[in-house]
């Protein structure tokens, strides 16, 4: 009887792990038809995609992308990836028929894959601290009294760096949720060349239009992977007035 439990025990482990092995596929052994040739700045092997829809969860960001001449879903751990995004990556596993939870949506078929590289729209409005947003006309804002404006950051930078710095603005953009944290950019009508804009870590929740008086930490030549640098940021910013 025990044998016979045995027997039966190592049969469901066979069928359960064949019928994974089916759903999960590793990218680089089924799915060379979704690779298209990356360009000869690619890393290689890799696959180039463009990223047509995004969507954020609290867990994943989720990427409707096109691949040559193929569209398909992939998913990998947050990240402020947009639409309008170029990457690559390498490998991924794919899950069919796979529902999300945390979307409320069921993927016919969506690639898991680890890390990316790449730049998009967002990334260069963040590299190098040079903010490619438009200049919002009605942004201009008094500067607070012991405060910071736009300018003076990006002028005295290397004099702010570790340095807690206060700051009046108007949100111009607001990200929620990305890495563990909101994302907020401020303009308050100074520049410096063309960064016109600081962008803000915080716990805060805003939205586009208030006007805002932000404290948080300077950091300078910040990385978060995936293309996104950043030459001047303020992190773990307190939200002092909000109107």
């Amino acid at each position: 009887m025990r044998l016979r439990f045995l027997f039966i025990l190592v049969l469901i482990t066979m069928v359960i792990i064949s019928c994974d092995s089916k759903e999960r596929v590793p990218v680089s052994e089924a799915g060379q038809n979704m690779s298209s040739s990356p360009s000869s700045t690619a890393p290689a092997a890799a696959h180039k995609i463009y990223v047509d829809e995004a969507i954020q969860g609290n867990t994943y960001t989720y990427l409707k992308v096109t691949e040559g001449d193929l569209e398909y879903w992939i998913a990998t751990a947050k990240q402020p990836i947009e639409a309008g995004a170029t990457m690559y990556y390498d490998q991924g596993l794919e899950m069919k028929d796979f529902t999300s939870k945390e979307v409320d949506r069921t993927f016919e078929s969506i690639w898991f894959v680890g890390q990316m590289r790449g730049t998009s729209s967002a990334a260069s409005q963040m590299s190098k601290g040079s903010p490619k947003t438009a200049a919002v006309a009605d942004a201009a804002v008094e500067k607070i009294e012991g405060g910071v404006t736009v300018q003076d950051l990006y002028a005295g930078q290397a004099g702010f760096a570790g340095k807690a710095v206060t700051i009046r603005g108007t949100v111009t953009k607001f990200n929620a949720e990305i890495m563990g944290r909101n994302w907020v950019h401020v303009q308050d009508g100074t520049s410096a060349g063309d960064k016109i804009d600081v962008t803000i870590t915080t716990a805060a929740v805003v939205k586009m239009g208030d006007v805002v008086v932000f404290q948080g930490v300077v950091a300078l030549n910040k990385d978060f992977g995936a293309g996104y640098s950043y030459e001047l940021i303020l992190e773990e910013a307190k939200l002092i007035e909000n109107r």
